[in-house]
């Protein structure tokens, strides 16, 4: 496997933005170098056609009345210009009247290569010797009363051209330089910048995936990093509202229940089987009457105190916390998961310890000053449908069946600080606890009278 290089996010767009600003800064130098070549040497052109025009129009009467005196005094004129390399004048066949090399005088002109020939009008060429800067030649004829009389021919070296664009050169690089540190510093900075929020998201991550839900990612721009923040958030509150919903879920259902559903949620969606179960019901006496005496939170801090005493006596003897029915609660023992062979008596126990801390729950509300809550339970074991019920949205795990039906009527007819139980869960702990006979009894909904015991406690036996 081939090795691949890993660079940090913020070295790459550093990279990057530093590699468009050397571009940009490059190709902008290198466009301005050459307009401002193309500036300089159209000035020169037309300050050489300037001057040869003058030279030619002082000239030709000097050609023409055989005064090379003021031809050469024109020449020498002409080469107090630094720009100027060479000047020439010529009669109309081509012999040297004046020249800035007087060694010249008197001879054929000597032209360049390619030009050799002069025409009839002003001629701008350029041409280069080996070794030395590129010159501009001015060829004009030399007419005196419509009769050509010789030719003018005068040199401008672009020395001055080149050398002015080597300074150009010399400053755009140095402008180009500081162009790019300033550029590096700047990308670094803005690489930073831009790479801050992602590090950011990496290290919540981490900690989502470690199990913290209470991170959150500022979000500092209003762009896609900025989107990309806030939908981290939103990923992780939701989350974190899961994580919630799991934790309330393990306070009304036995950990064992809550493990197991997360292990195949889908499993049990929808589903029911039968099932021997224990049934427990518990109930305030007088609530009702006694809510209408109460302000709206006094009842909620009532029922909450209430809950909790129910929730943590349940799942101390492994129930299942069906669910809340105003002042009342239905627990179940030995059903959904792996039910323990003695969970009618783990039932009696969970009633009896009820009644137990609803009565020191009592003492200290008398103490405070506060009315007594009694509570009565009623108890029953059978065959009932364990499973969800509802929509695939929407559902709740409970049991179905007469022994639900019973165990509600029994708890019904409990008085204050009562435990009753039905003859069938008397039948299986009965050796265990000290119990009372109330004879058969008309309960609603059932055809033939019921017999109903009364659990007072447990024997000895059983402690």
């Amino acid at each position: 496997m081939a090795l691949r290089l890993r660079l940090p996010l913020k070295v790459k767009l550093s990279l990057l933005i530093t590699g468009l600003v050397v571009l940009s800064v490059v190709v902008i130098g290198v466009i301005l170098v050459r307009q401002e070549q193309a500036s300089l040497t159209l000035e020169m052109t037309k300050r050489g056609l300037t001057i040869a025009e003058n030279l030619a129009a002082a000239a030709k009467s000097a050609i023409v009345t055989d005064d090379d005196l003021t031809l050469n005094v024109l020449i020498r004129d002409a080469m107090r210009d630094p720009d100027v390399s060479y000047v020439a004048i010529t009669d109309e066949d081509g012999s040297v009247r004046a020249h800035s090399d007087v060694a010249m005088a008197g001879k054929p002109v000597v032209r360049p290569p390619g030009l050799e020939k002069t025409g009839d009008e002003v001629e701008v060429r350029t041409w280069k010797a080996k070794g030395a800067p590129e010159v501009i030649d001015f060829a004009v004829p030399l007419v005196y009363s419509s009769v050509r009389v010789g030719s003018l021919y005068v040199g401008f070296s672009k020395q001055s051209i080149t050398t002015a664009l080597s300074h150009a050169r010399n400053r755009a690089g140095v402008v180009t330089i500081a162009m790019v540190l300033l550029g590096i510093g700047g990308a670094v900075a803005l690489a930073q910048l831009m790479a801050r929020p992602i590090f950011r998201l990496r290290e919540a991550t981490r900690a989502v995936a470690q199990g913290n839900f209470d991170v959150t990612v500022p979000v500092t721009s209003a762009d896609e990093i900025g989107d990309l923040s806030e939908s981290f958030n939103q990923m992780v509150r939701a989350l974190h509202e899961k994580e919630m919903i799991k934790r309330a879920f393990t306070r009304y259902v036995a950990r064992e229940v809550v493990d197991e559903i997360l292990k195949d949620p889908e499993r049990m969606v929808l589903t029911g089987a039968r099932s021997k179960v224990t049934v427990l019901f518990c109930d305030l006496r007088g609530f009702t009457a006694m809510s209408e005496r109460m302000s709206p939170e006094a009842v909620v801090m009532l029922l909450n105190e209430f809950y909790t005493l129910m929730i943590e006596t349940v799942f101390k003897y492994d129930g299942t916390l069906d669910k809340f029915l105003g002042d009342a609660v239905m627990a179940v023992f030995g059903a959904p998961i792996a039910p323990h062979p003695d969970h009618t008596l783990r039932a009696l126990r969970t009633a009896l310890e009820m009644q137990t801390r609803v009565g020191e729950w009592n003492d200290t509300r008398r103490a405070e000053g506060r009315e007594a809550v009694p509570a009565g339970v009623g108890v029953t074991v059978g065959e009932v449908v364990a499973g969800t019920v509802g929509t695939e949205d929407r559902m709740e795990y409970t049991v179905i069946g007469d022994s639900v039906n019973l165990a509600a009527r029994l708890e019904s007819m409990a008085k204050g600080g009562q435990v009753l139980i039905s003859e069938a869960a008397y039948a299986i702990v009965g050796d265990l606890v000290l119990a009372t006979s109330l004879g058969r009894i008309k309960v609603k909904g059932k055809e033939e009278e019921v017999e109903v015991y009364e659990v007072h406690g447990m024997r000895e036996a059983a402690l």
